[in-house]
């Protein structure tokens, strides 16, 4: 897509711009000439990007009704709206609102419409590799059995696979991306490592984080925004996994103990415990003891998409030093009263 063809011409509507990733989101689509539509359940929040090419919009998925006012005039979806904690509002804000989203879609004439889903929905895999096609959880109901997690984190995936399968019940004209990003962090993710409880961190040192930085999850979602307007075919749908598991460094550990060696700050030490350990704690916390494998041992292999075309932008090596760095000028800084 040329500039011309994108700049102060291309709406995109993008849902949950007040999170995590939709901030990155929103201020990338600004920089690179989009106009935003972005949803808030609240009142436009105070002292967020302003500028006139985005326009906010209070929408409130357990409540709104109105999705073909939303998505009228825009060219583009990124639906990155949820709910990640309260049981009880999954299914409207997990599911219902992403079929109503997509069917108004539809009805508007979208070229692309981004979904961001999750690795959750893959539960406790029962092979290691964990490609995009590997079995994923039980959709109808809740299998314990399937995912080592707690029942709030169960069913977030089981409500962000069924928002993929509510696209593809729409799917008709629209070309549609799914991505399925692990653990998305920024440097305040990070860091915060530190304010973990001594426990926690001697019991998970060990694990692969399986983080991904946000602003690889935003470049990601902007570009296959790109390629689903760009041409296809009408009412495809493309799952891509979204992680950086090739990370040569990729465990607590591994930042701990480059914190610790950047700050002297003893919350940093850590010893880490045998991976077993780990896993009793979970057969005890669980009470089950399938033939499955945990979050931490699994492995999200990102082929698929760089066979498409998409290599990460920035990657975690840049995300920790950024991070690292952050805590030097901490460390340098003296305490003011």
């Amino acid at each position: 897509m040329t500039e011309s063809t994108k700049a102060g011409s291309t709406r995109v509507l993008l849902t949950g711009a007040t999170g995590l990733i939709g901030r990155v989101v929103a201020s990338d689509l600004l920089d690179r000439g989009y106009l935003v539509r972005a949803t808030t359940s609240k009142a436009p929040p105070e002292g967020e990007d302003h500028r006139s090419a985005l326009e906010w919009r209070r929408f409130d998925f357990l409540e709104a009704t109105d999705y073909d006012g939303l998505v009228s005039g825009c060219d583009a979806v990124l639906h990155l709206g949820g709910e990640k904690g309260k049981m009880e509002r999954m299914q409207r804000a997990n599911v219902d609102a992403t079929r109503l989203l997509a069917e108004a879609a539809e009805r508007a004439g979208v070229k692309g419409f981004c979904y961001t889903s999750s690795a959750a929905v893959y539960g406790s895999g029962l092979q290691r590799n964990m490609n995009e096609d590997a079995p994923v959880l039980t959709v109808e109901r809740d299998v314990r059995s399937e995912y080592w997690a707690l029942d709030y984190v169960r069913n977030y995936g089981r409500t962000k696979l069924a928002g993929e399968l509510a696209l593809r019940q729409a799917a008709n004209a629209v070309r549609y991306v799914v991505l399925r990003p692990t653990f998305v962090v920024d440097i305040p993710e990070i860091v915060g490592i530190r304010n973990w409880s001594y426990f926690k961190r001697i019991l998970t040192a060990h694990r692969h984080a399986h983080y991904i930085y946000v602003r690889d999850v935003s470049d990601a979602m902007i570009w296959s925004m790109e390629r689903a307007i760009a041409g296809g075919v009408p009412g495809s749908i493309e799952i891509f996994n979204l992680s950086d598991d090739d990370f040569p460094e990729p465990t607590h550990a591994d930042f701990l103990r480059k914190a610790f060696a950047v700050t002297g700050d003893p919350r940093f030490r850590v010893v880490k415990m045998p991976w077993l350990g780990d896993w009793m704690h979970d057969f005890l916390r669980f009470r089950t003891l399938p033939l499955r494998n945990p979050l931490w041992r699994m492995y999200f292999p990102t082929d698929r998409l760089r066979a498409a075309g998409y290599d990460l932008r920035f990657g975690m090596a840049q995300a920790q030093a950024v991070a690292l760095e952050t805590l030097r000028k901490e460390a340098n800084c003296p305490a003011t009263s």
